[in-house]
């Protein structure tokens, strides 16, 4: 456990590192918010196209961990919409709520998980991390955005709507054009493969800081059940679904690992975006993530102990 600890906590110290540097102003709120956009629209779409597109993939079970990742998304999404009229009782919530609680149980924080891949296994796993993006992303915001749709927007969203929001989305047609790439059997010349590696190598530290400064340590003073709900689906329940599917489809070494660590980072920053356009809980959602990714510096090592 102790190596596990003194790979990741690096990635949990630049974290840190972009919360002091946004808490004493060094970066002030419209530069941080450049700094998602590029690395959101640009540094990892790069990082992962070129992930895939160049990888060999020969000795790696892509179908059986992508199978495991996506099955793990689908039961926890299905275990929420059963249960949804017991928790809307039991938790005295509104559609509102409910929509933030179900991001903040299924989505995925890629950000971090991609930074600390390399760290933990060295760069060629990023090959592996972004198969998780490509099997992973479409599917979250597609039941996420459903699931906004139905039970917190205040107008529908039409199909049209939806089938925008995911052609748009840079880590939907990054890890797709990469598989694309992948499955057509394209080479990736030298000045192109080069030119992404570059840009690819911004996206991981340039993240982190935007990471840590998104987070509004004020807010982890309410302390309501749906967040404490969030934490406990999203940093324990997810991690041994996926464990279970992973033993499920006999996925194991580095490609195990990696759907298991994706299984338990927190929830993506994303989810507060899409809550604010679509209807959600805003204000519950920037608490969740803020509360998951101070909770996950102790789970994270002690899940990828226990189970890798």
């Amino acid at each position: 456990m102790t190596g596990v600890i003194a790979a990741l906590l690096p990635v949990f110290l630049v974290i840190l590192l972009g919360a002091g540097l946004r808490r004493f102003g060094v970066v002030n709120e419209e530069q941080w918010r450049a700094v998602d956009l590029v690395a959101y629209w640009v540094l990892f779409p790069a990082l992962i196209f070129k992930e895939i597109a160049a990888a060999d993939f020969s000795n790696v079970p892509v179908l059986a961990m992508a199978a495991a990742m996506m099955l793990a998304v689908i039961v926890m999404s299905g275990l929420l919409l059963v249960t949804r009229p017991a928790l809307y009782g039991a938790l005295r919530m509104g559609g509102p709520t409910y929509a933030s609680l179900f991001q903040g149980a299924t989505r995925w924080h890629t950000f971090i998980a991609l930074a600390i891949i390399p760290v933990l296994m060295g760069p060629k796993a990023l090959a592996l991390g972004a198969v998780g993006a490509a099997a992973m992303t479409p599917l979250l915001n597609i039941i996420n955005a459903w699931v906004h749709a139905h039970y917190a927007a205040p107008e529908r969203l039409d199909a049209r709507k939806l089938l925008r929001s995911l052609i748009t989305n840079p880590f939907v047609f990054s890890s797709l054009g990469g598989v694309a790439w992948q499955v057509l059997g394209l080479p990736l010349p030298w000045p192109a493969y080069d030119v992404l590696d570059i840009v690819g190598k911004a996206a991981l530290g340039l993240a982190l800081l935007g990471v840590g400064a998104g987070l509004r340590l004020e807010t982890m003073r309410d302390g309501r059940a749906p967040l404490a709900l969030a934490v406990v689906l999203r940093l324990a329940v997810m991690p041994l679904l996926m464990v279970l599917f992973v033993k499920f489809f006999g996925v194991t070494g580095d490609a195990a690992t990696v759907a298991i660590l994706c299984g338990s980072v927190p929830t993506g920053s994303g989810a507060y975006v899409l809550a604010r356009q679509m209807g959600g809980d805003a204000p519950l959602m920037a608490t969740i993530l803020t509360v998951q990714v101070a909770v996950a510096a102790v789970t994270l090592p002690v899940v990828l102990w226990f189970f890798t």
